[in-house]
């Protein structure tokens, strides 16, 4: 599965001087499996912070934390994280000496 996201900068609406990222995850992703899909749909599962998909490992009543996963805990596939901002590498063949 990919999951592609990009990060968004933004002004802080509190403080003229600072400001925020937010990794929103593209609309358009396609997911492993249904149920992790129907899960997604149902909980808020995306980090915007992190940029990763997560799951809330403990809760208090000051906050609660989340904990990224790289694998589906459904299906088991591996998440592949690929960030839009980041070109992609490109590879080129090298020539061989006197070769045209």
């Amino acid at each position: 599965m990919k999951a592609i996201f990009k990060k968004e900068t933004r002004a802080d609406p509190e403080d003229d001087q600072n400001t925020y990222s937010n990794f929103m995850l593209n609309r358009n992703a396609n997911f492993c499996c249904e149920k992790f899909k129907n899960y997604c749909k149902k909980f808020t599962v995306w980090s915007y912070e992190q940029g990763k998909f997560a799951i809330v490992d403990q809760i208090s009543y000051e906050n609660h934390s989340v904990q990224s996963i790289d694998f589906c805990p459904f299906c088991g596939q591996e998440i592949e994280y690929v960030d839009e901002n980041i070109p992609k590498k490109t590879m080129r063949k090298k020539l061989k000496k006197g070769s045209v």
